[in-house]
């Protein structure tokens, strides 16, 4: 003769009873109904999260616009004067940390500060004209520009009417500037003048500490230069 459990009231040599496993049906069917809101409410917590991320990005976001060529404008006085000059346009919503400026001819970064000079004027014209220059590295805020180099090729003149229609070679000729930039929240791109597309996404400029500013290189070469003579 079988006895009964003590503490249930049952047979343990019986089958269970209907009863009990609906009841374990019902909170089996419970804790999984329970366990699929729970992920639902994690999903939905997430995308939340990175949907206000990606918000805050694009309301920070930097896009480096970069210029480069002759143009003419009024100096200080108000006098019309022909000008060569590399300008950084902030265009974003957001500070731009340019961490890699290089100025580039044909594919390869431009080394020497005569080479530069030599692709955008004859030795002639740079004899005249006045170099105005500033880091091009450092951090840009929105609706800012930088010029990191600017000559005052002097007032508009016959010169440089027929340079630039290639009587001495094709001016600028291979010439580029390419930018790496990074926003506040580190997401960096890269940027060229020739390219003239979108700012392409990277990991990262390669930077750890001092930025890469192929101008100001040029420009200590260019005032050891002028030292040693």
């Amino acid at each position: 003769m079988s006895q009964n459990d003590p503490t249930t009231g049952l047979d343990p040599t019986k089958a269970p009873h209907k009863s009990i496993l609906k009841r374990i049906d019902i909170g089996l069917t419970t804790g999984l109904c329970a366990l699929a809101i729970s992920f639902v409410g994690i999903v939905t917590s997430r995308a939340t999260f990175k949907m206000n991320q990606e918000t805050q990005k694009a309301r920070v976001l930097p896009i480096i616009d970069i210029d480069m060529g002759y143009l003419k404008r009024p100096n200080a006085k108000g006098e019309m004067r022909d000008y060569f000059e590399v300008t950084l346009n902030n265009v974003g919503a957001g500070i731009a940390h340019l961490q890699r400026v290089t100025p580039v001819q044909n594919g390869n970064p431009v080394t020497d500060y005569q080479a530069f000079e030599d692709a955008v004027m004859t030795r002639r014209m740079r004899s005249w004209a006045k170099l105005t220059e500033k880091p091009a590295a450092g951090f840009l805020r929105a609706g800012d520009s930088l010029t990191p180099v600017s000559y005052n090729m002097g007032m508009p003149g016959s010169e440089l009417t027929a340079y630039l229609r290639g009587e001495w070679g094709a001016p600028m000729d291979g010439l580029d500037v390419q930018v790496c930039y990074c926003s506040i929240f580190e997401d960096c791109w890269t940027v060229s003048y020739l390219d003239r597309k979108l700012p392409q996404a990277v990991k990262d400029c390669g930077i750890t500490d001092v930025p890469e500013d192929g101008f100001q290189t040029l420009s200590d070469q260019r005032m050891a230069n002028r030292q040693k003579n």
